[in-house]
């Protein structure tokens, strides 16, 4: 246990703290600020159950928020830097989004029953009121997963598909589970998708976060 532990580098979990920190001061920020937020979902909302098992996957994702980070700086820095880059923008953009369009769902009431509730019930007593949903940032970063990691060139074509179906399903974990509805998840991957074709390629804004960062 000792020698694992001193083989764990810190400066990739710190850069995950720090990204995680960013995203959270934002988060509550606007949340403060927010008032008569838009309820939001159609009709294949509708249609779409909660199902209390897709908890599992959606508690996931706070495991790869940390995990991928230090795979990249593991692996490929290059798409680490980029993988920054495209978090940081993506969450200033999507809370400039919450200030001007607040928005929020209605969610099942649940009762614990057994662990799967448990969990769900325990996320939505953080998460409330269920502010901040539109674009759904559970599902954009999850894009962002799969953007850095089928991109690079030095990981293999089985790690790639088993974080691409770990990402998918965290993404649909947001619709099964009722903390988002389908525009969210839709927009949050539209907008990642768009900010890493934009901006991780940018030789100067990839430069300048290398020698920041010291990478």
């Amino acid at each position: 246990m000792k020698k694992l532990l001193n083989k764990i580098e810190l400066k990739p979990l710190l850069i995950s703290v720090g990204l995680v920190i960013f995203q959270t001061i934002l988060y509550f920020l606007t949340k403060i600020f927010q008032t008569n937020p838009h309820i939001i979902g159609n009709v294949i909302d509708t249609k779409i159950p909660f199902i209390k098992y897709f908890i599992i996957p959606y508690y996931i994702w706070y495991f790869m928020i940390f995990f991928i980070p230090y795979y990249l700086y593991k692996k490929d820095k290059n798409n680490l830097i980029k993988y920054i880059i495209s978090y940081s923008i993506c969450c200033l953009i999507a809370n400039i989004i919450f200030s001007i369009y607040p928005s929020t769902v209605i969610r099942p009431e649940v009762k614990i029953t057994d662990f799967f509730t448990l969990l769900t019930w325990l996320v939505y007593f953080i998460d409330n009121p269920p502010f901040n949903c539109f674009p759904s940032m559970h599902c954009a970063v999850s894009m962002l997963f799969i953007l850095s990691i089928c991109t690079s060139k030095k990981t293999n074509v089985k790690f790639k598909t088993t974080i691409t179906i770990i990402s998918i399903l965290i993404m649909v974990s947001t619709l099964y589970t009722k903390q988002h509805v389908f525009i969210d998840f839709i927009s949050g991957d539209i907008i990642m998708s768009l900010i890493y074709l934009l901006f991780s390629n940018n030789k100067k804004l990839t430069n300048y976060v290398k020698k920041l960062l010291r990478i």
